[in-house]
């Protein structure tokens, strides 16, 4: 039986716990630090797995009182860099929230203290555990596509109000839309070409989740709480979905942009080209890379689970269809992340480590940093 310790037991840290029911891991939460005590205490009262949890205010305390086989840390963004430190001092097995940090000076802070244990730490990064892209990673690895000299990625996000309507639409507590979602989306492109970028130039535009209503406006209290196409009212009634905040989309302290494109350069002169959007709804979701080589081309969309083949002799194709089970989460990658945080626990090395988490983060920050000054960013690590 692996005792975990949690700091900090919100939405992520729930849904992993799913993740470690799905592949019947003998796991118990030993711990938790958290000022939300009461509240989990009544919500994992059922759960056997909670039985003989301790709560902690501070996790500085619970490091120092609990024996650990792993520590999760699944707090708001700002906090992973600092939270990490201090885990990564007592040389524990950690499995880290993406973004690893949401700064230059995290970036530096973590770095420094991950120094030669960048493989006890499991970076939150699914996609790159799902089964297209491990199979993307065989055919780019295998040869059959050739000398990749492109990839042409997009995230049309079909659950964009998440950061407009709740705390994630202050880019000061989150870093920004970069370091949200294309964290993940450099990592598995970087994961399949076996190569990191080194130059970025990016663009981010807000064409509709802006307006005048004022600051501080939530959707209950405003006249069209039921008219409105965004509201937390139409999510749950009309789309059938469960709000997670009723803050204005359209008011004056609505941050984040909503449509982004970065132009990555690798060393050799590869190109990566990446589009994320967060106005789309339903089925126009869609999330996904085209692969173009010498020899062949293929794309996958994680929404259709499908990956194609387009060989350029003209004799044949190949198409994928994979299966994922109704319920998992990020296309399945949770459940492998967990047996990967499971293995490291047992000393393997992780398969989406510190170092792969502070790259995709470079490239964000420097992604970022490019779409505020105009100017193409050479990539810092």
């Amino acid at each position: 039986m692996k005792k975990i310790g949690f700091i900090g037991y919100g939405l992520r840290s729930e849904t992993m716990m799913k993740a470690f029911a799905g592949i019947g891991a003998e796991i118990e939460a030993a711990a938790i630090a958290d000022p939300r005590a009461g509240e989990i205490r009544e919500k994992v009262a059922a759960d056997s797995r909670f039985a003989h949890t301790r709560y902690y205010a501070d996790a500085a305390e619970m490091l120092a009182a609990e024996p650990l086989d792993g520590v999760f840390i699944g707090t708001r963004c700002g906090l992973h860099a600092s939270l990490a430190a201090q885990v990564l001092a007592r040389d524990l097995p950690l499995f880290l929230e993406k973004p690893v940090c949401i700064s230059e000076e995290q970036y530096d802070q973590l770095a420094r203290a991950g120094q030669g244990k960048e493989d006890r730490v499991v970076v939150s990064f699914p996609l790159r555990l799902t089964d297209p892209v491990q199979q993307m990673k065989h055919l780019a690895d295998s040869g059959e596509l050739g000398d990749i000299v492109s990839v042409q990625a997009v995230n049309n996000v079909p659950y964009g109000n998440v950061y407009y309507h709740s705390w994630y639409r202050d880019p000061s507590l989150t870093g920004g839309l970069f370091l949200q979602k294309t964290t993940h989306d450099i990592d598995y492109i970087t994961y399949i070409l076996g190569k990191q970028p080194e130059q970025v130039y990016a663009e981010t535009a807000k064409m509709h989740f802006k307006g005048d209503k004022p600051a501080g406006l939530h959707c209950p209290d405003c006249p069209e709480y039921h008219t409105c196409p965004e509201s937390s009212f139409t999510v749950r009634h009309t789309r059938k979905e469960e709000p997670t905040g009723d803050a204005c989309c359209f008011a004056r302290d609505t941050g984040n942009e909503d449509v982004g494109a970065a132009l990555f350069r690798c060393g050799d002169g590869t190109i990566l080209s990446y589009h994320q959007i967060f106005l789309v709804k339903g089925e126009a979701g869609r999330r996904g890379a085209r692969f173009v080589g010498t020899r062949a081309s293929a794309e996958f969309d994680f929404y259709t689970a499908r990956l194609r083949v387009d060989y350029y002799d003209g004799r044949r194709g190949a198409e994928y269809q994979f299966h994922c089970p109704p319920g998992l989460q990020h296309f399945g990658g949770d459940e492998e992340l967990a047996k990967e945080f499971l293995a490291v626990m047992d000393g393997a090395p992780s398969r989406s480590n510190l170092a792969q988490g502070l790259a995709s983060a470079a490239a964000c920050l420097a992604a970022k940093r490019s779409a505020e000054c105009g100017m193409p960013v050479r990539i810092q690590r």
